[in-house]
């Protein structure tokens, strides 16, 4: 007879920049799936107003397996460490039965609206979606950019407002490949996407797969150059990394972009803005708008 205590889940609250992390802890120890919902707290009923970003809260189960409790522990130490950082509940557990742990950690994940016409919602929350809804199925328990994070959010706006129908768009360190996905459903012609992380490539090809965009979009290993990426190509560069990447890619950022083209750089912590800013600069590209987010801050830019 089975154990009727054969999963733990853990449950965490946390700021919406802090999902990402966690839930790439989650994964990596937990092996039961990642679910991710926006917390409440408001009450429209009362006049209240939903908060711009509200904070997430993120659930795992981990299977009560030999060898768990070494798991566990990295789970208690991981969160810990990010507590150090920013507000975080206390960890919560509870034992659950085998034929719950499935079924609790899908209900748990919230879709999440962003933009004027963007939801990003996983497979199994299809048929949820409005008439005008542009749908981005994103597998969370794969992490690697679910679009809680405010650089992924801030870039999603951004090319729902720029991107063109038909134009080429290419997506430096793709990740799960939400940025080309949406893309792809915003009309765009052809995407390129490259990747370093070889886990984070296959999960975007996942990812592409499962959302019917591969014919439209192919992702490439490593970063650039990048023979699959001629020089001039891109109408939109969409570059969601770090400021050391950006600093180190400017040059080759601008020589993707195709003249009257558009990149957005994103991933800048606010203390490391300058120093983005005078590498583009260098390179010839121009920063045409500054959208800040918390310690964040995305860059509009175009070629000079």
């Amino acid at each position: 007879m089975p154990s009727t205590k054969d999963w733990i889940e853990f449950k965490v609250e946390v700021p919406f920049e802090f999902v990402e992390p966690i839930a790439e802890l989650f994964r990596r120890f937990g092996k039961g799936g990642v679910a991710i919902e926006e917390a409440g707290g408001w009450n429209p009923d009362e006049g209240e107003m939903r908060p711009e970003r509200p904070n997430a809260i993120l659930r795992t189960y981990m299977p009560q397996t030999p060898g768990y409790r070494s798991n566990r522990e990295m789970i208690h130490i991981g969160v810990e460490l990010i507590s150090k950082l920013t507000d975080v509940s206390p960890l919560e557990e509870r034992d659950i039965a085998e034929q719950e742990w499935e079924e609790a950690w899908k209900a748990h994940f919230t879709p999440l609206r962003i933009g004027k016409r963007l939801l990003v919602q996983p497979p199994w929350r299809r048929g949820e979606e409005g008439p005008n809804d542009i749908v981005i199925e994103i597998d969370p328990g794969l992490a690697f950019g679910t679009g809680h994070h405010p650089t992924t959010h801030r870039v999603l706006e951004a090319m729902e407002r720029l991107l063109e129908p038909g134009q080429n768009v290419l997506d430096v360190g793709a990740g799960s490949g939400i940025l080309t996905v949406g893309a792809a459903k915003l009309g765009a012609g052809k995407i390129i996407g490259v990747e370093i992380d070889s886990i984070a490539l296959k999960a975007g090809r996942a990812n592409l797969r499962s959302n019917g965009i591969s014919g439209a979009a192919r992702f490439y290993a490593g970063s650039l150059p990048n023979d699959h990426v001629p020089e001039g190509w891109a109408d939109l560069v969409l570059a969601n990394v770090n400021s050391v990447a950006l600093t180190n890619l400017a040059t080759e950022l601008g020589r993707a972009i195709k003249s009257g083209g558009w990149l957005v750089a994103a991933g800048i912590l606010t203390e490391r803005q300058q120093g983005v800013e005078d590498a583009f600069t260098a390179a010839g590209i121009a920063i045409s708008e500054r959208i800040y987010d918390d310690d964040w801050v995305a860059l509009i830019c175009s070629t000079t």
